[in-house]
């Protein structure tokens, strides 16, 4: 009997110590994980977000959202989506006021060009959406 008393023993004890190590390595690989996180938000920091807003040669715009781009003009110019078209050809439409105070108004599908303030851009991205709270899209991207 004291046999069976000491084999149990050594079962519980060796569980304890198992679950012991299963939390302390958990705990460690927890840990770790603040430290890449915090890697990750100062990269995020001193990159600038390519996706929103505009970038080196790429301006996403937002519907009713201006961007302003500067390409070779003094003022630069004022980019706003207005809308768009559903369909076969899916297309874009957006006001361009140029640093002058000249306006135009362009109707693009995916692929076309235009140039605005001295530089060519192509409609690379088109997004739409069928709900009001998420506003359509369009990337553009400077030609070279």
């Amino acid at each position: 009997m004291t046999v069976l008393c000491r084999v149990r023993r050594l079962a519980r004890s060796l569980s304890f110590a198992v679950l012991g190590l299963g939390v302390a390595l958990g705990a460690a690989a927890c840990g770790g994980g603040e430290e890449e996180a915090a890697d990750a938000g100062a990269a995020a920091e001193s990159s600038p977000a390519p996706v929103l807003g505009a970038d080196d040669g790429r301006v996403q715009l937002t519907e009713d959202v201006a961007q302003t781009i500067g390409a070779g003009g003094e003022e630069g110019a004022s980019l706003l989506l207005t809308g768009y078209e559903e369909g076969e050809a899916p297309a874009v439409l957006i006001s361009v006021e140029e640093g002058s105070g000249e306006t135009a108004e362009y109707t693009l599908e995916l692929g076309d060009t235009f140039d605005v303030d001295g530089a060519s851009w192509r409609v690379s991205e088109i997004g739409f959406s069928d709900s009001g709270s998420m506003p359509g899209s369009a990337t553009l991207t400077k030609e070279e």
